[in-house]
C-alpha cells in the first residue's frame, strides 16, 4: 500500500491507494443508482475523504464519499480503494464544504460546517482563503448561518429554496420564525415571492403603504 503525504490548506491528508473496505467503517443504505451505474463504468474517480481512528484495528471513519463508497460496497464488498486520510476531526467541516461546492449543494450541511469552522476560531476571510472559494460563497454562507432553527430546518428539508432562505435570513429570528407562525404547514414550498412579499410588509406596515393607492400609474 503506497501512501504520499500532500498538503493543500486546510484539506492535507496521506493518499492510500489500496485500502480495503472492511476497514472503513461504511454507514448501512444504499448509493444512487446512477452513481453505482457510473462507478461500475468508469471506476472511482474522486477519492474518499477519511479519518484515522485510534482503537483496534487501524480502521477508518468517513469523512466525504458515503455514497461512492456504499456504491462500491454493492459492485465488490472485497474491493480496495484510493482514499485520503486525515487524523484530524477538525477537518470534516472543511471537506463538506469543499465537496459540496462540486457536486449539487447542501446547504443545510454546509451552514453547520461554516458554523463549526467559527468555533475553530477562522474567520471568514480565512475561510474564503484557505479553502479556495469564493467571495460570494462565503457570504452567502455568512448570512445563511442567522437562519433561525425553523428557517434552516425548512431549507434541510427543501420546503424553500436557498435564494428565499437568503431572504429571510436578513431578519432577525423570530421575525423569521413569524413567517412560518402565518403560513401553513401544508405549504409544500414556500416561494421566494411569497417571502419577499412578506418582507416588504415587516419593512413597511400597511399604513405606510397606504400612500401607494393614490398614486397614479400609466
Amino acid at each position: 500500500m503506497v501512501k504520499t503525504t500532500f498538503k493543500n490548506t486546510l484539506m492535507c491528508g496521506v493518499f492510500v491507494d489500496d485500502l480495503p473496505l472492511h476497514r472503513i467503517e461504511i454507514p448501512d443504505g444504499k448509493a444512487p443508482r446512477n452513481l453505482v451505474r457510473s462507478i461500475r463504468e468508469q471506476g472511482l474517480i474522486e477519492p474518499p475523504v477519511l479519518l484515522e481512528t485510534h482503537y483496534g484495528e487501524q480502521i477508518f471513519q468517513v469523512l466525504a464519499g458515503i455514497r461512492r463508497l456504499q456504491a462500491i460496497r454493492e459492485i465488490n464488498p472485497e474491493a480496495h480503494v484510493v482514499a485520503i486520510i486525515r487524523n484530524d476531526a477538525q477537518a470534516s467541516p472543511a471537506v463538506t464544504i469543499t465537496e459540496n461546492l462540486v457536486r449539487s449543494r447542501n446547504y443545510a450541511s454546509e451552514i453547520q460546517a461554516f458554523r463549526e469552522l467559527h468555533k475553530q476560531s477562522l474567520s471568514d476571510d480565512d475561510i474564503q482563503k484557505q479553502l479556495g472559494l469564493y467571495k460570494r460563497d462565503v457570504k452567502k454562507l455568512a448570512q445563511l448561518s442567522n437562519l433561525s432553527d425553523k428557517a434552516e430546518k425548512a431549507l434541510e428539508n427543501g420546503k424553500i429554496a436557498p435564494s428565499a432562505a437568503l431572504v429571510l435570513a436578513k431578519m432577525g429570528k423570530h421575525q423569521q420564525d413569524d413567517f412560518f407562525a402565518e403560513h401553513p404547514d401544508s405549504v409544500s414550498r414556500y416561494t421566494l415571492a411569497s417571502v419577499k412579499d412578506w418582507r416588504m410588509k415587516q419593512l413597511l406596515p400597511d399604513s405606510q403603504l397606504s400612500f401607494l393607492a393614490d398614486m397614479p400609474f400609466n
